[in-house]
């Protein structure tokens, strides 16, 4: 009997696991941003930047399948993939990863040199290989068609304090083309990465399938590292200035950040080249140099679908124009909720331990400056004047501001040790008890 017994569960634990993931399975219900284990509830009153983000993934969610997500990623991967595809090695996707693409507008193979072109080429095999995943997760839906030239050059547009259809033209007498020089491509590059790597980022909450979610999680790892290699080689031409315009890259970058903070709700959530913004890592002992933007914790930012459309189709209500002019593929196509957040903080069974949680004021934050107006995007006159200095120029900023006062170190050596050594903020060498 005990026999019968034992091969009965044997079978039974087979015949789950080889079942799928199940609707409704994986992570824990929405609605409860305190805790979904008996630890909690939990204090996060100064995680304000992380309860924004997960809010607006809650409203985000809808009724949408994680299919639907991986069709709306696919048209992410494909505007970035082929775009640094194309302008790196001169090539497209091969049909595996378009299948059966529509047009596309504005292909060009960037003028570049060596050492871009290098980090470059590993960048497009890489987003391929986003793409692919998109492939491998069950995406159907071709590439869409993109625009390009359209899509760069309403940016630089409003920008630049112009309306599409105008370009920059109107200022400096030729459009923005984004194969000119290392230094236009770079940012061209880079605009659109970091929107993939807070998109990405963002997507991770919204699966149910954790297999699906750690998958989004690498590609968002991974699409952050591309981006500060190419916010490192920016930074290394942070003077040059840019063709056709007559400012810095240091400046323009300021300015394709304003934008994107600016179309992509209320929240302050990207940063410029360089950063003075002391209510986040501004680095005044270092020239402010800003390869990794995150808040003051050294998190990165997030995105959702809605906030992503908004942006790629310059404030489209029906999510066509900008790199898109016929729409995203898929049925996540449109940037309606985008500037608007889920409840889901109050809403938790109140217990006499339980700790209240909830999103700084404005009053709280203080006064912020739009970052486009009318006349265009803050006005960027030199290298420290960027987008997130909006809460005021902090010329001291330091490590105290942010927080903390580190120790002077102090001398150690670890050379006679026979043993790998950790060091400590005092100083003193401690045994990690490795052999």
């Amino acid at each position: 009997m005990l026999q019968i017994a034992c091969a009965f569960v044997a079978l039974l634990c087979a015949g789950v696991s080889a079942q799928p993931f199940q609707v409704g399975t994986g992570f824990g219900p929405t609605g409860n941003l305190r805790s979904v284990d008996s630890g909690g509830p939990y204090n996060l009153t100064l995680l304000s930047v992380q309860q924004y983000e997960t809010r607006a993934g809650l409203l985000a969610r809808a009724n949408y399948t994680d299919k639907d997500r991986i069709a709306f990623l696919t048209n992410v991967e494909c505007l970035e993939g082929r775009f640094d595809t194309f302008g790196t090695l001169g090539l497209d996707f091969n049909d595996n990863l378009t299948l059966g693409s529509l047009p596309t507008y504005g292909f060009g193979k960037a003028n570049l040199s060596a050492d871009v072109y290098q980090v470059m080429s590993e960048v497009a095999a890489s987003e391929q290989g986003h793409a692919l995943f998109t492939r491998h997760a069950g995406s159907t839906v071709p590439c869409p068609v993109v625009n390009y030239t359209a899509g760069f050059n309403d940016v630089l547009a409003v920008a630049y304090g112009l309306t599409p259809p105008q370009d920059i033209s109107v200022l400096f007498g030729a459009p923005w083309d984004p194969y000119h020089s290392d230094e236009t491509y770079l940012l061209s590059v880079v605009f659109l990465e970091e929107l993939g790597a807070t998109g990405n980022k963002g997507l991770i909450s919204q699966y149910v399938n954790p297999v699906l979610a750690d998958g989004q999680a690498g590609l968002a790892a991974s699409a952050t590292a591309f981006a500060a290699a190419e916010r490192y080689l920016l930074f290394q031409r942070a003077n040059n200035t840019v063709y056709p315009t007559n400012e810095t890259v240091a400046q323009v970058f300021a300015r394709l950040s304003a934008f994107r903070d600016a179309y992509d709700g209320p929240q302050i959530d990207d940063q410029g080249l360089l950063n003075t913004d002391p209510r986040t890592i501004a680095l005044g002992e270092a020239n402010y140099i800003n390869l990794f933007p995150t808040d003051i914790r050294g998190l990165t930012f997030s995105r959702t679908p809605q906030q992503l459309i908004n942006i790629y189709t310059i404030g489209s209500p029906q999510g066509i124009g900008g790199f898109f002019p016929q729409g995203l593929q898929g049925v996540i196509k449109t940037p309606t909720g985008f500037d608007q957040v889920a409840g889901g903080l109050d809403t938790y069974p109140v217990t006499a331990n339980a700790y209240t949680t909830g999103q700084e004021t404005v009053a709280q934050v203080g006064t912020i400056a739009p970052p486009v107006t009318d006349a265009g995007p803050y006005t960027v006159p030199d290298m420290l004047t960027i987008i997130q200095s909006q809460g005021g120029l902090l010329e001291t900023s330091s490590y105290t501001t942010r927080g903390y006062l580190p120790a002077a170190p102090v001398p150690y050596t670890i050379a006679a040790t026979p043993k790998v050594m950790v060091g400590t903020p005092s100083g003193q060498a401690v045994d990690d008890g490795s052999p």
